[in-house]
């Protein structure tokens, strides 16, 4: 066994350590280390289940969705290990699989908004409330040494019949050419990989820019489209794309046999799918069962990581599109008052067909006696969609306030849990707020695999037009002293973090309120949340502060009646940016740069505290 030194990374004002002991493959005792398993759900609110993420004093507060879900194998899960009530994620999704995957905050890796297309200049482009986006990292995360040309193997192709394949050698790769920014890092698949774990992604990938998948060979792409080259040893259905064309089996899950699909869901088109009409989320869900049952077979004593990253809970969720022959029939109006329709009996199913995928992987694990010694971790990737979305969404994240995409907690905060036989006390519950920064230290560590050296981390080199070369940092922490019951705290100290969010971009390209959705930086430390909007017309403040312990549902803001908080945490705020070398918005007016927030005057006298009403939240929260 090799022993690497403790390292201190700073970054973001976010310390990371690293843990003693990496083992490699052929290490004594090597098959005694846990398998780890990331259940990431995609565009999850943290209502979505029946299982309360609202605490108050100290208890479970259950709300009306609560009531109307059923997720039986979320609850299972809560009994047997952590339940974390203040968990986050980034409002968007690239940002905070770009973050997972590298360690680094969303304001350094500049992937801050959702990718698509190589080189698409339409993402970079984005404007509304007096500004534009700056020049962000649109073609997403690459792995380390990716420079901006060369070639690779793009993650499928299809043959002459149309059957989707994974290419493998030298022969198949393609050029690429990247004019536009991105990131690299070295991700800890990769680092888990190299010690002997046996590395399975399945489903949603969406790190780096693609071109889609297109009936008969494949269009421009880039490396970090392709989930092995990120140290993946499987790939399963993944690829660039955000989202499912399809989820139905008798639709091939958005592919064509005679056209290009945007958002069609590659590698699925054996095991009699498309003719059984097996929906995708158990498509996916089957697929892993079946390839961990290979693994066992041939390697029973290595150890595994599965990323099981599902396309849902994510739109599209009309009957064409959506509909669960298994589940949805079960589904009926619960009466509750809120919108019932088509829409939202297929999103209940949608979140049940989640729910029971968890169910058969972790019964799987139970089958195979290796529970004990597997690790399961359950995220979302941010909140789920509000009522600007869809008529049905409109309480989709009461008691928080709006959804996917806004700095407010219906867009940032997620529904979480871990269980670690052993290590976790069953049925325990921690208040500590937690980032999805934090993900790399912590599965490295209950890995025991060493955090990588400042000098082995990615370097990102210029793209030219201002881009400038950058370095990757970690900014989160290990929460496994949490996790343990060593402490209450991430930080050592016992120290509140800052926590930071940063999107200077627009979401929804103008057609969601600006005031929630566009342009902002957000810290929360300890009950405190500011938020600094970036936006400079409208009636959007520029400094919103609230006490998320009174005020869960962010009515009220408090920055003119408390000054010296806001200054307070204006300045972390400028400081973290800072650090990160993160970039501001441009004003549509003269082409300045926004200055960062411990620039701006305050004026704690200038208008009182404004109060937001959420219109029918008390009710909606009984």
């Amino acid at each position: 066994m090799k022993r690497r030194e403790f390292l201190k990374l700073f970054g973001c004002g976010l310390a990371a350590t690293a843990v003693p002991g990496i083992m490699r493959g052929g290490d004594e005792g090597a098959g005694k280390r846990p398998n780890i398993v990331l259940f990431l759900v995609d565009d999850m609110g943290w209502q979505d289940t029946s299982l309360p993420f609202w605490y108050v004093d100290g208890k479970p507060v259950k709300t009306r969705l609560n009531a109307r879900y059923k997720t039986p194998n979320m609850e299972a899960m809560a009994k047997e290990g952590m339940l974390f009530t203040d968990a986050y994620a980034c409002p968007i999704c690239s940002p905070t699989r770009c973050s997972l995957m590298s360690g680094m905050n969303m304001a350094r890796h500049r992937v801050t908004d959702w990718t698509l297309g190589v080189n698409d200049s339409s993402r970079l482009n984005t404007q509304g409330g007096g500004c534009k986006a700056p020049y962000w990292a649109a073609n997403g995360l690459q792995p380390e040494g990716t420079q901006p040309t060369g070639t690779c193997l793009p993650p499928w192709k299809r043959d002459a019949e149309g059957r989707y394949y994974q290419p493998t050698g030298d022969g198949e790769k393609v050029s690429y050419n990247m004019t536009v920014p991105y990131t690299n890092a070295l991700a800890f698949p990769k680092l888990l990989q190299e010690a002997g774990y046996h590395t399975i992604h399945c489903g949603k990938a969406h790190w780096g820019s693609g071109s889609f998948n297109t009936y008969k060979g494949t269009g421009a792409t880039t490396p970090g489209a392709n989930p092995k080259n990120f140290g993946f040893d499987v790939n399963i259905a993944g690829c660039e794309i955000g989202g499912p064309a399809n989820y139905r089996g008798d639709r091939k899950y958005g592919n064509s046999d005679t056209s290009w699909v945007q958002f069609g869901v590659p590698g699925l088109d054996e095991n009699g799918y498309y003719d059984r009409n097996v929906f995708l989320t158990d498509a996916l869900t089957d697929e892993v069962l079946a390839e961990l049952s290979r693994h066992r077979t041939d390697h029973p004593e290595q150890p595994f990581y599965l990323y099981m990253s599902h396309y849902a809970i994510h739109a599209p969720w009309n009957y064409d599109q959506a509909w669960d022959a298994t589940r949805g029939p079960q589904w009926s109006d619960p009466g509750d008052g809120l919108a019932w329709n088509d829409t939202e009996r297929n999103y209940a199913a949608l979140i049940q067909g989640m729910d029971d995928s968890l169910g058969k992987i972790r019964d799987f694990l139970e089958k195979q006696g290796i529970a004990e010694n597997t690790i399961v971790i359950f995220m979302a990737d941010n909140g789920g969609n509000d009522g600007s979305a869809n008529s049905r969404m409109q309480w989709s994240n009461a008691p928080l306030r709006a959804g996917k995409g806004s700095c407010y907690e219906g867009g940032i905060r997620e529904p979480m849990m871990v269980v670690w036989p052993g290590r976790v006390k069953p049925g325990s519950v921690s208040h500590e707020p937690v980032h999805i920064d934090d993900f790399y230290p912590t599965i490295l560590e209950m890995a025991g695999v060493a955090l990588p050296s400042a000098s082995t981390l990615a370097v990102t080199p210029s793209v030219g037009n201002g881009d400038t070369e950058r370095r990757q940092v970690l900014d989160g922490q290990s929460i496994v002293p949490v996790l343990t019951g060593e402490r209450a705290t991430v930080d050592a100290t016992g120290a509140e973090r800052a926590l930071l969010w940063h999107y200077p971009n627009q979401w929804g390209e103008g057609s969601r309120t600006p005031r929630y959705y566009n342009f902002y930086t957000v810290v929360r430390q300890g009950p405190w949340k500011l938020i600094y909007n970036h936006n400079t017309e409208g009636d959007a403040e520029t400094f919103e502060l609230y006490n998320l312990t009174n005020d869960i549902s962010e009515k009220t803001n408090l920055a003119t009646v408390y000054p010296k908080v806001t200054d307070r945490l204006r300045k972390t705020m400028g400081k973290l940016l800072r650090e990160c070398g993160a970039q501001m918005p441009i004003r549509t007016s003269d082409g300045s740069i926004l200055p960062y927030p411990d620039d701006v005057a305050f004026d704690a006298t200038s208008r009182p505290p404004v109060g937001i009403t959420l219109k029918g939240a008390t009710e909606q929260t009984k």
